[in-house]
């Protein structure tokens, strides 16, 4: 029954692990989801597997990946100097189509959907305003990369956490 019980709870583990990787595309902090799964894989293994450190090394990345996702993505659409208003519909917009895209492609409609709507929102807000379909286009091609990087990068930190944490368990 231990047996059972060791294997159901280290598979469930896993799935978390996968689960707070993917919900990363959904704009869930999913490098959270995978250190407090990792907490309390290394609580109930009383920290023999994942000790304190290796969990405050993956606090430190879990940290890292969200401010480089929000440094990058806002980076990318600053270097265009819109308004705030672009900076804010483009998030929204980015968010919105996210949430109605999820459903296609599996879920991977919601990165797509991400990605899309914020070009499309700073693409809208700046030709709207200014009236210039380059000037808008540009805005809205680097609100598209800075959004890019910033989900590329997140992703990449994930990667390593699991990485890391399924090198600790099966080298011990």
């Amino acid at each position: 029954m231990g047996l059972i019980l060791s294997w159901s709870g280290n598979v469930l583990f896993l799935f978390i692990l996968v689960i707070g990787f993917f919900s990363i595309a959904f704009g869930i902090p999913g490098t959270w989801i995978i250190l407090v799964d990792a907490i309390a894989y290394g609580w109930i293994t009383h920290f023999k597997i994942l000790s304190v450190s290796i969990l405050l090394l993956l606090t430190l990345l879990a940290i890292s990946g969200e401010v480089l996702e929000y440094f990058l993505s806002l980076k990318g659409i600053k270097q265009a100097k819109p308004s705030k208003r672009v900076v804010l519909v483009s998030f929204l917009c980015g968010i919105v189509l996210a949430i109605l895209m999820a459903p296609l492609l599996f879920g991977f409609g919601s990165i797509l959907g991400a990605l899309i709507g914020t070009f499309g929102g700073a693409f809208l807000m700046e030709f709207l305003s200014e009236r210039r379909l380059g000037h808008a286009i540009h805005i809205g091609w680097k609100a598209f990369l800075g959004r890019l990087s910033g989900f590329l990068s997140k992703l990449l930190i994930a990667t390593i956490m699991i990485t890391f944490i399924i090198f600790q368990l099966f080298s011990k």
